[in-house]
């Protein structure tokens, strides 16, 4: 996120390739991130980290979005979702939106949604549409 907030906000151009070279150097040799060291990679941290990449200039085609995309492709279901693990503390009950996953389902919906839009933006622009690039 603070990549994100550097690029949306027109930060130094320094500010920027410096915070995407410390996110390119915690990239796991899996080809994913995860959202705390101490934590597994998921499609959350992956998916973010590479729409932050891309938002900041970096090239989807460049080895480490492919293997970030990969990893993403590796570890999707066959019902087009990512399972990310809960960490929270329940303090209300379980709500079942119908999302796969079970208890997990909050935040699997959210990194589904970032690695979808992460690897959405290595398709080549179509004719007549916006380019993602």
């Amino acid at each position: 996120m603070q990549l994100l907030g550097l690029t949306w906000a027109h930060a130094p151009a320094e500010d920027i390739r410096t915070s995407a070279t410390a996110l390119l150097a915690e990239q796991r040799p899996d080809g994913g991130w995860a959202q705390l060291p101490t934590l597994e990679t998921d499609a959350y941290a992956t998916g973010q980290a590479l729409v932050a990449l891309q938002t900041a200039g970096h090239a989807v085609s460049s080895p480490e979005y492919r293997r970030g995309a990969a990893y993403l492709l590796r570890t999707q279901f066959a019902d087009g979702s990512w399972l990310v693990r809960s960490r929270t503390f329940p303090v209300q009950p379980p709500r079942d939106t119908g999302f796969p996953h079970g208890k997990h389902q909050w935040i699997s919906a959210a990194g589904t949604s970032w690695a979808a839009m992460a690897l959405a933006l290595t398709l080549p622009a179509q004719p007549g549409t916006d380019s993602v690039q």
